[in-house]
C-alpha cells in the first residue's frame, strides 16, 4: 500500500513511507479540544466535558493550574476549576502540550532524541511572545509552533533507531536535515508532517505552517513567518534539534519582524530562555493524575457559562504565592473601609 500527499497543488504527490502510516493518531482529546475553541459558539460545558474524558489530561491539566502563580483563593480540584482559573488561551496552551508530551514521550526516551522535543518545546513558547508582543493570537500561534515539527516526531515514531543514527550521525556538522531525511527515508519532515495533520484532521492554517516554515517569509507577518522566526530563534538558544557550528545572527534571524521588535528582542532573550528550561521542566516531571479530577469534572459542567466566549481570555496573572493570600484580603477589606470613611467626611 502507497501512501500520497499533496504538499502544493503545483507540485507532483510524494510517496509516503508505509511504515509512517503506522505512527499513533494524535490524541483525539486534542484534537477535539482545537475544533471546540474555534468554535465560538461551542458551548463551555462541553469544553470541559471533552477535557475530562481524557484522565491524564484532567489530572495534569488541574495540577499545571494549582502550580500556577493565580491569584486563587481556593484550590484547583476539578477540570472546570482550572479552565476556569486558567481562561480559555492558556487552557488551549497547556492541553496541546500535554498532549503533544504525552505523545513524544516513547520516542525522547532515547537521549539523542531530546532535542526534537526541546526544540518544539522552545519554538512554541518564543512563538507566543512575538505573537502577543506583535498583536496577534498568542495561543493561536502557540498551537502552530507546537505542531510545526510534528513531521519530525512522526519520523521519529516511525523510524525511532534510524532517526537516532541519522541525527548521531549529523550531529555538530551543519548539515540540511531535510536532505539527510530525504535520503533516509524518501520524504522530509515537512512532507511527513502535512500528510500526517490531514491524516488526523487538522486545520489547514496548520498544515500551511507545518509545509512552509522552512521558506523565506514573504514579508507578510502571519503565523508562518511568526513560527520560521521562533524556530531559529530556538536554534540561536540552543535549542537546536542538531547542534550547528554556526547558528545564525540574531539580525538575520530577526530581520522579518518590525523594527521596533527587533530592537528590543536581544535583551529579551534571557528571560524567554529562562522561560522554556522552566517549562521544559514541568513537561519532564509532570505528577500522576490526581484521583477524582475526571469525575469531578463530569459533575460539574452544568455550572460553567453558556459558552467558550464567555471565558476570560487572559494569559496567567503575575504571581502571587498562596501563603500571602490572606494578606491580599486584608488590604483589600481595609481600603473598602478608608474609602467608606472618606466618602462620609465629605458629607
Amino acid at each position: 500500500m502507497t501512501f500520497v500527499v499533496d504538499t502544493d497543488n503545483h507540485a507532483p504527490k510524494k510517496t509516503m513511507p508505509p511504515r509512517l502510516a503506522n505512527v499513533p493518531p494524535f490524541p483525539a482529546v486534542a484534537v477535539k479540544v482545537l475544533s471546540l475553541l474555534s468554535d465560538e459558539d461551542s458551548s463551555f460545558s462541553s469544553l470541559a466535558a471533552c477535557i475530562a474524558t481524557d484522565p491524564a489530561l484532567s489530572g495534569r491539566l488541574i495540577n499545571r493550574a494549582s502550580a500556577a502563580d493565580l491569584a486563587s483563593y481556593c484550590e484547583v480540584r476539578s477540570v472546570l476549576q482550572a479552565v476556569s482559573a486558567l481562561g480559555v488561551d492558556r487552557t488551549r496552551e497547556l492541553s496541546l502540550l500535554i498532549a503533544m508530551a504525552g505523545y513524544t514521550s516513547s520516542a525522547t526516551k532515547m537521549e539523542i532524541l531530546k532535542p526534537c522535543w526541546h526544540h518544539t518545546l522552545a519554538c512554541a513558547l518564543i512563538a507566543s511572545e512575538l505573537a502577543r508582543q506583535c498583536g496577534q493570537r498568542p495561543a493561536e500561534v502557540f498551537t502552530a509552533a507546537l505542531l510545526h515539527d510534528i513531521g519530525r516526531l512522526g519520523l521519529l515514531s516511525a523510524y525511532t533507531a534510524e532517526y537516532a543514527a541519522m541525527l548521531a550521525g549529523a550531529d555538530g556538522q551543519s548539515i540540511d536535515l531535510i536532505q539527510l531525511e530525504h535520503a533516509n527515508f524518501g520524504v522530509d519532515h515537512l512532507e511527513a508532517g502535512a500528510w500526517l495533520a490531514r491524516e488526523w484532521g487538522l486545520p489547514d492554517s496548520l498544515v500551511e505552517v507545518i509545509i512552509h516554515h522552512h521558506e523565506p517569509p514573504t514579508g507578510t507577518l502571519n503565523e508562518v513567518t511568526i513560527v520560521h522566526v521562533a524556530c531559529r530563534l530556538a536554534y540561536l538558544l540552543g535549542f537546536s534539534v542538531n547542534q550547528l557550528n554556526t547558528p545564525a545572527e540574531l539580525a538575520e534571524i530577526a530581520a522579518p519582524l518590525p523594527e521596533w521588535m527587533r530592537s528590543r528582542l536581544a535583551a529579551q532573550l534571557p528571560s524567554l530562555k529562562s522561560a522554556i528550561l522552566k517549562e521544559i521542566g514541568l513537561s519532564e516531571n509532570a505528577e500522576e493524575t490526581p484521583a477524582g479530577g475526571a469525575a469531578d469534572a463530569a459533575e460539574q459542567v452544568e455550572e460553567a457559562p453558556a459558552s467558550v466566549a464567555q471565558l476570560d481570555v487572559r494569559t496567567e496573572a503575575p504571581a502571587l504565592p498562596h501563603s500571602r493570600a490572606w494578606l491580599v484580603g486584608a488590604m483589600t477589606a481595609v481600603a473598602i473601609v478608608l474609602l467608606a470613611i472618606a466618602l462620609f467626611l465629605r458629607r
